[in-house]
């Protein structure tokens, strides 16, 4: 994007901010999860098809994501993204992060 000086426009661009509440028994289809992730169709579908999402049915358009799944999604993209990993060592990660934090509860 290229912003010029123009003293004479004084307006300041506005982004749209959306906030939401997801909980975890709320359910996505592939096209919302997708969405709300800032992932494609693709991705998701490549990562179903690799075990990182436990969704039942071969058919993506059955697809159903519950809201815990959007924290995993985001998390596996990130490291990714930063370690250029492939997704089911993405998912292996948050795997053992959940369970770190698990275990960590429970000597509290």
């Amino acid at each position: 994007m290229i912003i010029s000086d123009d003293s004479t426009n004084n307006e300041v661009p506005q982004r749209e901010a959306i906030a939401a509440v997801v909980v975890d028994e709320q359910w996505f289809d592939r096209g919302e999860f997708a969405a709300v992730c800032g992932v494609s169709l693709e991705w998701v579908s490549v990562h179903v098809d690799a075990g990182v999402f436990d969704v039942p049915g071969d058919e993506p358009a059955r697809w159903q994501f519950a809201g815990r799944d959007i924290r995993r999604a985001r998390q596996i993209k990130a490291l990714e993204r930063d370690f250029d990993a492939m997704p089911e060592l993405a998912a292996l990660v948050i795997d053992l992060q959940d369970e770190v934090a698990r275990l960590r509860r429970l000597l509290a």
